[in-house]
């Protein structure tokens, strides 16, 4: 066989583990998760700010007009947002100050993780998005069985 159908995966309490590595997940939550979904709402206006002052996305934008500041690149938002909302927990994770170790989950260090590893935020992403559709599917099933 070469495709093998699998049912769904199990989500308790809206929350999954994902495997990103041999020997080690995350304990991910939905993106339904309302301090999530109010912390990105933040953000997106935080960066459509930014962009209406650059004028970004028209033929007025120029670097030229631009400060001469860093600002803060929506990868970086969107990790902290992933880390602190969407990510509660892992295992098979170390640091590099104690090899072997399991360390406990911080959301400074999943930014850590998804700066090392950009892919795993994908990977969360996916899940996070998942998870909150497969309730609402629930939801919609309950409300037709009544």
């Amino acid at each position: 066989m070469g495709i093998t159908i699998k049912k769904p995966e199990l989500d308790i309490e809206g929350q999954r583990w994902v495997d990103f590595a041999p020997g080690a997940k995350l304990l991910v939550a939905s993106f339904g998760n309302p301090m999530f979904r109010s912390h990105k709402a933040i953000i997106q206006r935080h960066l459509d700010s930014i962009d209406l002052q650059t004028k970004a996305g028209t033929k007025d934008f120029s670097l030229d007009a631009v400060a001469e500041v860093e600002i803060e690149s929506g990868d970086d938002l969107y990790f902290e947002l992933a880390a602190r909302h969407l990510i509660k927990d892992w295992e098979g994770v170390d640091v590099a100050d104690n090899p072997g170790v399991p360390t406990q989950y911080t959301p400074k260090l999943g930014v850590e993780l998804l700066k090392m590893m950009p892919d795993v935020y994908w990977i969360v992403v996916r899940a996070a998005l998942d998870i909150m559709t497969r309730a609402k599917e629930r939801a919609a099933e309950t409300a037709e069985k009544q």
